[in-house]
């Protein structure tokens, strides 16, 4: 505490602030008071992170890092060519979809193109050739040419899938019989006890979910794919940097193509999928914004 007539503890107060002014002025301290105050300011700067929605579909999208299966490995390093971080976060797919179109999240990792889906998202260039193949029990003789010839069959369908418009078209109009379900492995365990004679489903996706159920010597897949598309990164139309971030995406997935490592990535990932399916029928079919 000051009391009047304290000289000595003022004149040494007064000193040092001379001192510290005097140093001021000089430009080396300057510059190294500037670049000092500067480093809290930089070591704190946020990096934007772009958030996607995923979900549990391996070997494509899994939650098991590093990765999060293959597709959401080509996602964050499409991002990492332009400096650009990328988190996720796994729900069903049905929440998944709707925390990105209202704009909680950035986007979805990865989506077939669905008209309803354009009205609220945009959709980067291709990813990755999808295909559906029917799987039934082995000791069932069947064959297929055209969406026709699936009306004597019971088939089972997993909720929010594209399963391909002139087959869902069938579905709406009931000359398809569809039991609906929201688990892929519920419709497998249900056509090994013959609860249904179809499941249409990827084959990669597929074959992994057999062999853990144990029940890959029971149910294989006819080699006519249902639906033959791609899959794709979609970001909401309700966040205003959408169209950057999907502009610097396919950016970076262009690189990783032209560099050989997607198709690396995809071949490695998936060394059991049968070369067919790592195509699209029509490779002129594109979605459009």
């Amino acid at each position: 505490m000051y009391k009047q007539g304290s000289h000595g503890y003022d004149r040494l107060f007064n000193r040092l602030i001379r001192q510290l002014l005097s140093h001021l002025y000089n430009p080396l301290a300057s510059a190294l008071i500037a670049g000092a105050l500067a480093l809290p300011l930089q070591a704190n700067e946020v990096v934007p992170t772009v958030r996607l929605t995923n979900g549990h579909w391996p070997p494509y999208m899994e939650n098991t890092p590093p990765h999060f299966g293959v597709i959401s490995q080509i996602v964050t390093l499409a991002f990492a060519k332009e400096d650009i971080p990328v988190s996720y976060g796994f729900f069903p797919w049905s929440r998944a979809r709707l925390l990105a179109q209202k704009g909680r999240w950035n986007g979805s990792v990865a989506w077939t193109c669905r008209r309803q889906l354009l009205k609220h998202f945009h959709f980067s260039d291709p990813i990755v050739a999808h295909n559906y193949a029917l799987f039934h029990r082995t000791s069932m003789d069947f064959d297929w040419d055209n969406v026709k010839d699936l009306e004597s069959y019971r088939v089972g369908l997993t909720q929010d899938y594209n399963y391909g418009e002139e087959f869902e078209e069938a579905v709406a109009a009931g000359t398809i019989s569809a039991d609906v379900t929201t688990s892929d492995e519920s419709n497998f365990r249900k056509l090994a006890a013959g609860r249904i004679d179809l499941f249409p489903m990827e084959p990669a996706v597929g074959m992994g979910m057999l062999k853990k159920l144990g029940l890959s010597d029971q149910i294989t897949f006819h080699t006519t794919p249902l639906q033959s598309d791609y899959l794709y990164l979609i970001l909401s139309k309700l966040v205003p940097e959408s169209e950057r971030y999907l502009e610097k995406f396919n950016e970076g997935l262009s690189e990783l193509r032209a560099s050989g490592r997607l198709e690396e990535l995809i071949t490695t990932s998936l060394p059991d999928l049968p070369a067919r399916y790592l195509v699209v029928e029509d490779e002129d079919s594109q979605c459009g914004n």
